[in-house]
C-alpha cells in the first residue's frame, strides 16, 4: 500500500514537470494564430492557418488540404490515415472561429490550438 501511495505521488508531481518543444514548423502555426484576432471574423486565410494548426496538433497521420467555403463556416478538406480517407466533421465557424470535430478535441477559441 505504502509503495502504491509513493507511486501516485511522484506521478502527480511530475505531471506538473511534463513541458512540450514544438517542432519549428509548429512554432511558426503557433506564431501566426497568435496574430489571429477572431472578434472580427474569420477569413479564409485565417481558417486555413486554423485548419493547419489543428491537423499539425491533433492529427498523427494524413494530411491537410484546404479550406471549403459552407456558407457559415469553413469546412476543413483534409485526408486521414494511410488510405487518405476524406475528414468529415471538421468545421471552422466563420464568426466566432469556434473549431468544432468529429475526429477529435474541439476548440471555443483556436487560438487555444497552441497554447
Amino acid at each position: 500500500m505504502k509503495t502504491l501511495i509513493t507511486l501516485f505521488l511522484l506521478s502527480v508531481a511530475c505531471i506538473g514537470c511534463r513541458t512540450e518543444t514544438l517542432s519549428p514548423a509548429n512554432a511558426e502555426l503557433r506564431k501566426k494564430l497568435k496574430a489571429i484576432t477572431v472578434s472580427d471574423g474569420i477569413s479564409e486565410s485565417e481558417a486555413e492557418i486554423f485548419g493547419q494548426s489543428y491537423f499539425a496538433r491533433n492529427i498523427g497521420c494524413g494530411a491537410f488540404m484546404g479550406i471549403q467555403d459552407g456558407k457559415d463556416r469553413w469546412t476543413v478538406d483534409a485526408k486521414l490515415g494511410y488510405g487518405g480517407e476524406p475528414v468529415q466533421g471538421l468545421f471552422i465557424d466563420k464568426r466566432s472561429g469556434k473549431v468544432t470535430s468529429s475526429i477529435g478535441p474541439s476548440y471555443g477559441n483556436p487560438l487555444k490550438i497552441f497554447p
